[in-house]
């Protein structure tokens, strides 16, 4: 090979060389700019979506919480009780349950754990015909059924499904406190107690109230 054309040749090889060092040089100085880069706006992604979340309250609202209507199924005049539940956040909560989480009576001035109630009963969305979850829009309250009472009979009922094995969901008038807690598939979920009120003879004294 002539002197000229290797000289050229070993010229190239040496900028080709060259040109990988610097390549690898770039690469490997933009590689943790480009991870920190991912992180950012995966952090920037999670930052957005925490502001934009959902965000749920329980609470009482005298305006809201009573009702009465006579059932049909019954023939019988029901009181019922109700508490809101509110979404304060950005975006709608999906598939919201409400839970009846606890049932504690008052007796001799201290609270006893009811021992009937030992499995946690979903409550039922106010005017649904079923348990279903349901979707709670921004700034658009929903009731939960709580609890009720017929005129005539001396029972509190709270609305759970009927009967379930091994558990109570029928209760003597009297005091209680109970927690209710609302799960959605994107929101946070948040409990809030109750005191529960029923005296007999008297159809008129079902109350709740905040504790």
């Amino acid at each position: 090979m002539p002197i000229e054309s290797q000289d050229n040749h070993n010229l190239a090889k040496e900028r080709d060389a060259n040109t990988m060092v610097i390549t690898s040089t770039i690469l490997g100085i933009l590689k943790p700019i480009l991870d920190i880069l991912k992180l950012m706006i995966g952090m920037i992604g999670k930052a957005i979506n925490y502001f934009n979340r959902p965000k749920l309250e329980i609470y009482y609202d005298p305006n809201e919480t009573y009702h009465k209507r006579t059932v049909i199924s019954t023939n019988l005049l029901g009181n019922f009780a109700h508490v809101m539940v509110k979404n304060n956040g950005k975006s709608t909560a999906k598939n919201c349950v409400g839970e009846l989480r606890s049932v504690e009576v008052l007796k001799n001035n201290q609270l006893q754990k009811v021992p009937g109630y030992v499995k946690i009963m979903s409550l039922k969305w106010a005017h649904e015909r079923d348990f279903s979850p349901k979707d709670i829009e921004v700034d658009t309250p929903r009731r939960l059924d709580v609890c009720y009472v017929y005129q005539g009979l001396d029972i509190l009922y709270f609305f759970i499904d009927k009967y379930p094995s091994g558990n109570q969901t029928d209760f003597p008038p009297d005091e209680y406190r109970i927690k209710i807690r609302i799960k959605s598939d994107n929101a946070e979920s948040v409990e809030k107690e109750f005191i529960v009120k029923y005296y007999a003879g008297n159809f008129d004294s079902l109350e709740i109230k905040n504790i």
